[in-house]
């Protein structure tokens, strides 16, 4: 309780933050983010679990819970920009940049360990994933809240075909 009390007071005075805002709010109540695996899901429509624990019409926090062997789709932010925090696990954080035809390429992968902060600066096409053995859970930052989120499909899993 004392956690969500902390994300309202701290984030609520945020109007059209910017994503070093974002960042500085986050870290402020670093000393209670141990509380975010309390407010974890599982996985239901989407291959990670996904519970938004504080949201307002400038941003969203939400608590994100990848499970062993588990990954995000390849995705952007829509028109918002992001931080988190990972707070219990490991984390890779695969960058990409579109080809020619409008399909990922991954670009570099950035190893986050727990206690670590990452950003999805605005248009940022990324992809969490859990390689490892351990659950993965982070809590992250959006402003504003996520909206026209686009999904990527790599071509390896796009059927071309030619008639």
């Amino acid at each position: 309780m004392m956690l969500l009390r902390a994300i309202e007071q701290t984030f609520c005075k945020l109007q059209e933050p910017s994503l070093d805002q974002l960042k500085a709010a986050l870290q402020s109540i670093d000393c209670l983010l141990h509380n975010v695996p309390d407010y974890k899901t599982e996985p239901q429509q989407l291959s990670y679990g996904r519970n938004v624990i504080y949201s307002t019409k400038n941003l969203e926090v939400i608590v994100i819970h990848i499970p062993a062997s588990g990954s995000t789709a390849i995705h952007n932010h829509g028109s918002s920009v992001g931080t988190a925090c990972l707070i219990k696990g490991s984390l890779v954080n695969t960058k990409f940049l579109l080809d020619s035809e409008g399909y990922p390429i991954a670009q570099a992968d950035d190893f986050i360990r727990a206690g670590e902060y990452f950003e999805a600066p605005r248009e940022q096409i990324h992809q969490l994933s859990n390689p490892f053995h351990e659950p993965a859970i982070s809590v992250h930052v959006y402003s504003p809240p996520l909206d026209n989120v686009k999904r990527y499909l790599p071509y390896s899993e796009v059927l071309d075909y030619v008639i």
